[in-house]
């Protein structure tokens, strides 16, 4: 028998692969999109509350990044679900959904694995949710460092002016 470069199952991994990787790209889309969000709307927020400095600018502006991120990873985690669930693996979407969230998050709880060519979207939806967090640090990182140059900024405008207050 001649060796062959695919064997006729492997064509229906690759075929799964290949879905998987789209999904991982509209995944990180969905992602950027959320994470444009959080800029978004943590730089509205700071404009909107000029006066805040601190902790009471802290918590607020994480909080909302925070629910940006976890409505996005949300929305992965279902995507990857549906998916997962229209292949036959689960009888149930929300078996489906477990599933993913263990996956997603690289928890790896479940006590199920999917037979092969499916068992390749495990460590696809994997590789998307660890993407997804290095992003999510990344984005919670620079809303820190904003809130940090941004309080820096109040203080030498602060110190400042102290400078020009003549005691005479």
């Amino acid at each position: 028998m001649k060796p062959t470069l695919f064997e006729p199952t492997d064509l229906g991994l690759i075929t799964i692969g290949t879905i998987g990787v789209l999904l991982i790209g509209l995944c990180l889309a969905v992602h950027s999109f959320f994470m444009f969000a959080v800029l978004r709307s943590h730089a509205r927020f700071s404009r909107a509350v000029p006066g805040l400095r601190g902790v009471s600018m802290l918590v607020p502006a994480i909080l909302l990044a925070t629910a940006w991120i976890t409505v996005s990873c949300f929305i992965q985690i279902v995507l990857w679900a549906v998916l997962l669930w229209s292949t036959g693996q689960f009888d149930r979407l929300p078996d489906a959904m477990y599933f993913s969230a263990t996956t997603y998050t690289t928890l790896g709880a479940s006590h199920r694995t999917l037979v092969a060519p499916y068992r390749t979207l495990e460590p696809l939806e994997a590789t998307n949710g660890l993407l997804a967090n290095g992003l999510n640090t990344a984005i919670l990182f620079a809303v820190m460092s904003n809130l940090a140059r941004r309080q820096d900024r109040k203080s030498t405008r602060l110190n400042s002016s102290d400078a020009n207050i003549s005691y005479a």
